[in-house]
């Protein structure tokens, strides 16, 4: 079978998810949702809910978008402001941000459908992780936003299955979602990458929708001159010969910023340590990172919080200086803060060159961060793992400082309060009301 029979026969019957497989969709949601209510009140956001008010379509705090496909927009550009939500290392994609945006809109207007949203988000992943391998590196690396790229094709197979299209409609709803694929990295620290994410939540409902009403595209998107080969970079990826569901091989983030950063900030708190009296003036601070890892680090300068997400060097003095990365770092008058200047003008960065093949996503190598002064060696430090990832999974109590975090935020801006207990409550009711017992 090829690749668009494969990806069919995966939205149309994909096999039962074990009680652990639902259970991490459902850590998801719930991660996914935090990060949402904490950029509710971001520029990105308020704008967002501004232009498209309106009176059909539930938003989080209880006002109303123009229409669904409003409402994942929305819910999009709030979930992926802090840029603090999930992350899949092999397609490079934040794709839980398109997903559930998509998901709760279609099912906040068609309840009867959410006994198989848990499925649907899991034929979703499954779908991006593939498209990410036939793609290969070599997409991102071009310079292509790969979470709003993949993303609206991916959201479109999560809602082909939780509509249960027949084969031909799945086809024209993938064609319609490829035909609304883009986004770039050169819009990375700006609010329009924020946008680019609501987007592709948005482009997927849209596609969806079309395809249910009758409008049909192409049947194999994915063939000769289609998706893969107007996307794919100079060395493509590798087919998939099997496509299958997924829930578990998502990072959660645990700093709020591009997730190329974090193994530099795990490796600058580890090197901390061997510094007690903080990081000398005359020091210099050496980080080599693998091949592409510094690909979407363009920043050297930031003058917002925004851009400081994506600047290596203001992240790894940030973790030197204070032994904490959070979300109050990336606020616009903490980038001005003179002691992490210091030592942002200490840090270099070195680029491993590529050697044989193209990488697979990014989850290869490792960051190594070495700190110098008066010709001796003062710390060292590795890291291989992602923190988050599914090699190093956050440990409970992160993840509930994370929920506990965001959730402050969402009471500060609206007034409302909301606990993490009350809020997994209120999570399983709408979305998982088998699961309120876990």
């Amino acid at each position: 079978m090829n690749f668009i029979a494969n990806l069919c026969a995966l939205i149309a019957a994909p096999r039962p998810l074990s009680a652990a497989e639902r259970a991490a969709a459902l850590t998801s949601f719930e991660d996914t949702l935090a990060v949402t209510y904490a950029g509710w009140g971001e520029a990105s956001t308020a704008a967002a809910r501004r232009v498209f008010a309106g009176a059909t379509a539930p938003l989080l705090d209880g006002a109303k978008a123009l229409s669904p496909e409003h409402a994942a927009l929305i819910h999009g550009i709030a979930g992926h402001a802090l840029d603090y939500d999930d992350v899949h290392l092999t397609s490079v994609t934040h794709p839980s941000v398109v997903l559930v945006p998509a998901l709760m809109a279609l099912t906040a207007s068609r309840p009867d459908l959410t006994p198989r949203l848990i499925d649907a988000y899991a034929v979703g992943l499954g779908t991006n992780i593939a498209l990410g391998q036939a793609l290969g590196f070599g997409h991102y690396d071009r310079g292509w936003h790969a979470t709003s790229t993949i993303g609206p094709l991916a959201g479109a197979a999560a809602l082909a299955h939780l509509l249960g299209f027949d084969d031909s409609t799945t086809r024209s709803a993938l064609a319609l979602a490829a035909a609304q694929a883009g986004g770039v990295q050169q819009n990375f620290g700006t609010q329009a990458k924020h946008v680019q994410a609501g987007q592709a939540a948005a482009a997927a409902l849209r596609a969806a929708q079309l395809a249910e009403a009758g409008v049909d595209g192409s049947q194999d998107i994915f063939g000769p001159r289609g998706f893969f080969d107007l996307y794919g970079g100079i060395t493509p990826g590798t087919l998939p010969d099997h496509v299958a569901p997924d829930t578990l091989s998502v990072s959660r983030k645990l700093f709020p910023c591009c997730y190329l950063t974090h193994r530099m900030i795990a490796a600058a708190l580890e090197a901390r340590i061997a510094l007690p009296d903080g990081v000398p003036n005359d020091a210099r601070i050496m980080v080599q990172v693998p091949y592409g890892g510094m690909r979407p680090l363009q920043v050297t300068d930031p003058q917002t919080g925004a851009q400081a997400k994506f600047c290596a060097a203001y992240c790894v003095a940030t973790a030197l200086a204070q032994g904490r990365v959070g979300l109050a770092d990336f606020k616009d008058d903490a980038v001005r803060r003179r002691d992490l200047r210091r030592i942002m003008a200490q840090v270099e960065t070195i680029e491993d060159p590529l050697a044989g093949d193209m990488p697979i996503g990014i989850d290869h190598g490792s960051v190594r961060l070495r700190i110098t002064a008066a010709g001796r060696t003062l710390a060292e430090a590795e890291a291989i793992h992602y923190p988050g990832a599914p090699d190093a999974p956050a440990t409970p109590e992160a993840f509930e400082a994370k929920l506990t975090d965001c959730l402050t935020i969402w009471q500060h801006e609206t007034g409302q309060t909301l606990t993490p207990a009350s809020f997994r409550r209120d999570l399983r009711a709408r979305f998982a009301p088998d699961m309120m017992t876990a």
